[in-house]
């Protein structure tokens, strides 16, 4: 394939979305020579309109960066690559502005340059559409094959994500989502399932009106700003300052920038506040902000934004202006834009010398980047005629690998190779010399800044000096390789920290020896270091980062003199964070145990972190020392004492992971059926790097979806292709990379789905996962009675918290016991389910290890998992295996009574813990089958306070829904009554028992449906046909003969009544009197309830009684017929034992 020819854009009004038209050169270049068609399909990209802009009054941005669309030769346009795209078609794909933003207005469009290439179309497995208005609605679900056929044309329709389709009589579409690729086509409704949702709603139609409306606003308010009348307001005018996230793209401004003009000396406010300021967009205005040594003339741009009376400044600019940095308020922080009466064509006056001096910063003072940084510096100056101030900071961006691998001898012609930046050097102003002019304007007229001509300015790089850097998104402004969150942390451990490096940055810090030293525990891959860069990046400081590891030797001696040099060259970083990762590895608890003695490392350590304390005295500006780690409890105590500071950072509760996840996915294609906030919540225990990790399994997902959707169309039966579906095969069996991303890919929610379960059953170790099951009301049959006790416990917390704000303890302990078999795990997850809780399940055994402290330690971590994934529910099934009586068991070391004593402080913890402790929405659910195997300790109230029993049926009534809830899936037969089948059963069946009943049922009723297949193949095989084989197998019959209604499979009553004469009680009689003997024991079963057992006793007692009498008789009527066989067998064995 070809790659992309770049060809100039013409505009023409029309509707016309599906084709465009080339000259007749750009169609040779494009077409290959064994085409015959007379049209072919490409792809289009509009660079100056495909790119966002960081700020934008629309809240929705445009779905596709590039179309695709038919094209075809045109006689105009020869000797030009003209492309000729109609205006519907610019506007549907990149927003209703795209018009004003490509300046239709001028009679020469050919300096919009466009990107074309062939591509082959994709075929779409589905197709999403919503109707604009009921009449279309209800067309499309009365005829689906007529709705399908809309989309099918020659050439092929092509149909594209978020587009508006209008086929006349009314008939109006908006495409919602299309799968496997943003832009396809259809072929049938055979092979592409097409689904259709009513959006016939007035307030959908005026939102559209109203971006109409919006657009047209932003083409006219250009338009006035180009007219000769200009406003007479001429007083400066006061802004707030919003620092941008990213450049803003020279193509999204108006009037496009000189090649020439500082990028870094530009401000942007709304269309609106343009015209109050009296000036027009992209002329020179005077910034000022509180230090007029500071103040100097920018291009001010105007642009379409949502806030009135702001100004958006780059990060660069802001330092420079003098504004104010934290630990001072930003929020407060203001400039005045003035309007230069005579504005200059150039700007301000050229300096005749500058002295810049480097910035100390861990890359300025790497030996092998300063060759790399000073012609980064040089390149700076020489691309645009830069405007400083004395005291300005410069920023140079670098890729560190590659300047560290670029060639050292200078005659060696490298050719440059342009990748995204990875580090940042600072220079600052030392000395501005100014052009000696005589001129009648005041000085102060230009500001402070003076403009660098390299052929007229002497520079001079002086030593180093120390000072803060620009504050802001550093990582996002300049587009770096790793970026941090563009959505700062809301956690208490942020707050903590930027509270703990701002007292040091006060001017009183240094007169205090106020000093900065914490020690950042907790779960690998929680994002610990990115939030110390957090900081760093929105103070304004340096960051030095290094590994504990890279220091540890095989001595102790080389140890303290590698920390010492780490140390060193930290103090003259200043003001700078030290990051110290893995501090684990300096020195191990197990270690100071065995020996008895305290590391000397962490006496090393500790005169470290008090040397670079002092730096702050003589530079002026502190050096904080932060340290990391994953298991605290691996620390000895010397070490733990180096730092002042202790914060924990626990594992994301539901309203960061969604924060992480708007990070993650910010800039990636989602489709309209995935909701980041059920996302958030079914990610429940996992860190910030597990979501890293999850939404890379989701994109490579979405590639092999894709991947097999294109497969699939090309493997189709021979009996099934027709001429149509032939040649789609053909087109999709050339589907290259290229043409994928061309189409367009997306994540979609069945992508997460499998990603989450992988990463689930990656995760998961030998306690487990937490997650929310899938167990709703209608697969519990019965119940009804315990259900409402358990949602009284559970949900009534969960919804209104603020009933146990005054001290009240929150019942948060359930204790399920009964017999066997009655669902009592089925009933936890479906309460976890209802109360979208996450469900964490723990059986007995994998708590235990063989090591002292370990099985402890496994509780532990339990609730603590369940802390970190809350809401969450903790099952234990079979409690009594966990916690049995204390004393009673000489299991050795008494591991199973440290266990429940364990599981006692755990429960109390979660009592009085609270939110602070992290113990709120976190429930515990046990179950087991002898509670009075249990510690009586746990069932008293605050622990396992509520106690509910869960025993068989005790009416039909409820068998029945026993029977409906587990039959709901099935297929029955119109003639089943399910009441019949409930009346036959008996009053000891548990719910384990209906399950293998209906299991039986079907199972019965599958062997009838394939006994009936074998009967006919056997009648076949006697009739001798010559036209079919012989023998004729079973196999042969259900692949060529069977027709649909023999093979469906549907169970009658007569499957169940087998069933029921074949299946055996899990509990007989006995063992459910001792059941009820145990619940007289555990609860205090109100007089009503005894009066009418006591009434009803005889009337269960007979019919358990009649029961069994029934199973007796039908046993011993299948020994009689057995019987007389089984006698003689044994008789004439016997006699020949005898002889």
């Amino acid at each position: 394939m070809p790659p992309f020819k770049i060809a100039n854009l013409s505009l023409f009004s029309g509707q016309e979305d599906q084709v465009i038209k080339v000259s007749n050169d750009l169609w040779q270049s494009l077409v290959p020579s064994n085409h015959t068609k007379d049209y072919i399909t490409v792809s289009v990209s509009i660079p100056s309109l495909a790119v966002q802009p960081p700020i934008s009054n629309t809240e929705t941005k445009s779905a596709l960066s590039s179309f695709i669309v038919h094209c075809k030769s045109t006689q105009q346009g020869d000797g030009k690559n003209l492309l000729y795209v109609s205006t519907k078609l610019v506007q549907s794909v990149y927003g209703q502005d795209a018009l004003a933003r490509l300046d239709e207005d001028e009679e020469d469009t050919s300096s919009c340059s466009v990107h074309i290439q062939p591509v082959e179309l994709i075929e779409l497995d589905e197709l999403i559409i919503g109707a604009l208005n009921q009449k279309t609605f209800e067309f499309a679900q009365q005829d689906q094959d007529a709705l399908t056929n809309l989309f099918i044309q020659e050439p092929k329709r092509i149909i594209r994500t978020s587009e508006h389709c209008d086929f006349g009589n009314g008939l109006a579409f908006e495409i919602l989502m299309t799968s496997p690729v943003q832009q396809g086509y259809v072929v049938s409704g055979d092979r592409t399932r097409v689904l259709t949702v009513d959006l016939s709603d007035p307030e959908s139609q005026d939102d559209s009106h109203k971006a109409t409306s919006d657009g047209a606003s932003v083409s006219n308010l250009f338009n006035m700003l180009s007219s000769p009348i200009a406003p007479q307001v001429i007083e400066p005018k006061e802004f707030n300052v919003v620092i941008l996230q990213k450049h803003w793209p020279e193509a999204r401004l108006y009037p496009t920038p000189n090649t020439s003009d500082d990028d870094e000396c530009r401000v942007f406010v709304d269309i609106k506040d343009l015209a109050d300021c009296g000036v027009f967009s992209g002329d020179w205005v005077l910034v000022s902000a509180n230090d007029p040594k500071r103040s100097r003339l920018c291009r001010v741009y105007g642009i379409d934004s949502s806030q009135n009376n702001v100004v958006y400044l780059p990060p660069v600019l802001y330092f420079n202006l003098g504004l104010p940095l934290p630990p001072a308020s930003m929020d407060e922080a203001k400039i005045t834009i003035t309007k230069v009466n005579q504005p200059p064509t150039e700007g301000p006056p050229v300096a005749t010398a500058v002295s810049i001096a480097r910035i100390a910063s861990p890359a300025s003072m790497d030996k092998a980047l300063q060759s790399a940084f000073l012609d980064s510096l040089k390149g700076w100056f020489e691309a645009k005629e830069r405007i400083v101030c004395k005291g300005d900071v410069i920023a140079i961006c670098l890729d560190e690998e590659s300047a560290r691998l670029r060639p050292q001898d200078d005659d060696l012609d490298a050719t440059p190779i342009y990748t995204k930046p990875t580090t940042l050097a600072y220079f600052k102003v030392t000395r501005l010399a100014d052009q000696v002019e005589d001129s009648k304007v005041h000085p102060s007229y230009f500001g402070s800044g003076r403009r660098i001509v390299p052929s007229k300015t002497q520079m001079v790089q002086t030593g180093i000096e120390y000072s803060r850097v620009p504050v802001g998104p550093i990582s996002h402004y300049y587009n770096f390789t790793e970026k941090l969150p563009l959505i700062r942390s809301t956690s208490a451990a942020y707050k903590q920290l930027h509270e703990l490096v701002s007292s040091s940055l006060h001017p009183l810090g240094r007169d205090f020896e106020v000093s900065c030293n914490a020690l950042f525990h907790g779960p690998r891959g929680g994002g610990k270091a990115t939030l110390v860069k957090e900081v760093v990046e929105d103070l304004g400081l340096h960051l030095y980062e290094f590994s504990i590891y890279d220091v540890v030797s095989d001595t102790d001696a080389k140890t303290e003199v590698h920390l010492r040099a780490k140390f060193d060259k930290a103090t003259a970083l200043a003001p700078c964070v030290v990051l110290i990762r893995h501090m684990e590895g300096l020195a191990k608890k197990s270690a100071v145990v065995e020996s008895g003695q305290e590391p000397l490392l962490a006496t090393v350590l500790q005169e470290c972190i008090k040397n670079v304390n002092a730096a702050h005295s003589s530079t002026g500006y502190p050096v904080m020392v932060i340290a990391t780690t994953g298991d605290i409890d691996t620390l000895p105590s010397s070490v733990l004492s180096c730092f002042r500071h202790d914060v924990a950072i626990n594992a994301p509760d539901e309203g960061t992971r969604l924060q992480i996840l708007e990070n993650l996915l910010g800039h990636s294609p989602l489709a309209p059926d995935i909701s980041l906030s059920n996302l958030a919540t079914q990610t429940a225990a996992l860190v910030a790097k597990d979501l890293v990790d999850l939404v890379g399994r989701a994109g490579v997902l979405s590639l092999q979806r894709i991947d097999r959707s294109i497969h699939r169309k090309v493997e189709v039966p021979e009996e099934q292709e027709s001429e149509g579906s032939s040649s789609s095969t053909h087109e999709n069996s050339s589907v290259t990379t290229q043409d994928i991303q061309a189409a367009g890919i997306t994540l979609t929610a069945a992508d997460f789905e499998t990603a989450l379960g992988e990463a689930r059953s990656s995760y998961s170790d030998s306690i487990g996962a937490p997650k929310i099951p899938n167990v709703t009301w209608d697969d519990v049959g019965g119940l009804a009675g315990v259900k409402d006790d358990i949602l009284d416990t559970i949900q009534l917390p969960l919804e209104h918290p603020e009933l146990f704000g005054a001290g009240l303890k929150k019942r948060s302990g359930i204790l399920l016991y009964g017999p066997p078999g009655t669902g009592k795990t089925l009933l936890a997850k479906a309460i976890a389910t209802s109360c979208s809780l996450n469900f964490f399940s723990v059986k007995g055994p994998e708590l235990l290890n063989m090591y002292i402290g370990e099985s402890e330690a496994n509780v532990r971590r339990v609730f603590q998992r369940a802390r970190d994934a809350k809401p969450c529910v903790i099952f234990f099934d079979e409690l009594d295996s966990v916690a049995p009586k204390r004393g009673e068991k000489g299991d050795s070391g008494g591991v199973m009574d440290r266990i429940v004593s364990q599981l006692l402080a755990e429960l109390d913890g979660m009592g009085e813990g609270g939110e602070e402790a992290g113990a709120g929405d976190v429930f515990v659910i046990g179950a087991t089958n002898r509670p009075d195997l249990l510690d009586p300790a746990l069932l008293r109230p605050g622990r396992f306070d509520k106690l509910l029993y869960l025993g068989v049926s005790q009416d039909h009534e409820s068998q029945l829904k026993i029977i409906e809830a587990l039959t709901r899936k099935f297929r029955l037969h119109p003639d089943l009554d399910l009441r019949r089948v409930a009346d036959r059963c008996p009053f000891h069946y548990t719910g384990a028992d209906f399950y293998a009943l209906c299991s039986d049922a079907m199972l019965k009723a599958m062997t009838r449906v394939a006994d009936s297949i074998e009967t006919k193949v056997a009648i076949l095989n006697a009739e001798k046909r010559s036209d079919l084989p012989d023998p004729l197998t079973a196999q042969y019959y259900l692949s060529h003969m069977v027709t649909p209604d023999e093979i469906v499979v549907q169970a009658e009553e007569i499957d169940f009544i087998k069933a029921l004469e074949e299946l055996i009680p899990s509990v007989s009689a006995t063992e459910l009197a001792h059941y009820s003997k145990v619940r007289e024991k555990f609860e205090k079963v109100e007089e009503d309830d005894v009066n009418e057992e006591v009434e009803n006793k005889d009337d269960d007692d007979a019919a358990i009684l009649a029961s069994l009498v029934e199973s007796a008789l039908v046993q011993a009527k299948k020994n009689d017929e057995l019987k007389p066989i089984v006698e003689k067998k044994r008789k004439g064995k016997g006699k020949a034992r005898a002889n």
